[in-house]
């Protein structure tokens, strides 16, 4: 489980790093990238979640909730600043034809990326690396030892062979 949320967080982080420097929009020839269209705060957030990635793979359990926690919070700005991101000014003043500003995918990439990372911080912040999983199959020494430590004396007479039944004994 843990590793499913490292792969997410980190996966989804990348995704959105590599989309937070492509275009976003466009008019005619002219192109504004995702840092230019959030004033620099996609790219930001996104490295920032990308050191708590890395912290969470270096932490200890509370430590991790913590961290994972904040990633989360970062990543559901990142993902609002996506959300909300609009046109430079400059964009569209610039352009000397009166070609339309028109969204590009890359801004749907980011947010995406976003909540792909978003997911695996989610699974982080609750996953229990401490939990026991269930055995599938018995251990037959581990319930030896239990009944060692339940007060079970193994040398009692009704658990040991008696005479007769060993093999020793048909040998002869």
């Amino acid at each position: 489980m843990r590793a499913a949320a490292l792969g997410l967080l980190w996966g989804g982080a990348f995704v959105a790093l590599v989309a937070s420097g492509q275009s976003w929009y466009a008019a005619g020839t002219s192109t504004a990238t995702g840092s230019a269209a959030t004033s620099g705060a996609a790219l930001v957030l996104v490295l920032a979640a990308l050191a708590g990635a890395f912290l969470n793979t270096l932490l200890r359990a509370t430590a991790r909730r913590i961290v994972g926690g904040l990633v989360a919070l970062l990543l559901a700005g990142a993902a609002v600043v996506a959300l909300n991101a609009s046109a430079p000014t400059t964009l569209s003043s610039s352009t000397l034809t009166d070609a339309a500003v028109t969204p590009t995918a890359w801004r749907w990439v980011y947010v995406v990326g976003v909540v792909l990372a978003l997911a695996g911080a989610v699974l982080a912040l609750f996953a229990r690396p401490g939990a026991a999983r269930p055995s599938a199959t018995p251990d037959p020494a581990l319930d030896a030892w239990k009944s060692l430590d339940a007060g079970a004396d193994p040398t009692a007479a009704d658990e040991r062979v008696t005479g007769g039944e060993g093999p020793r004994d048909q040998q002869q």
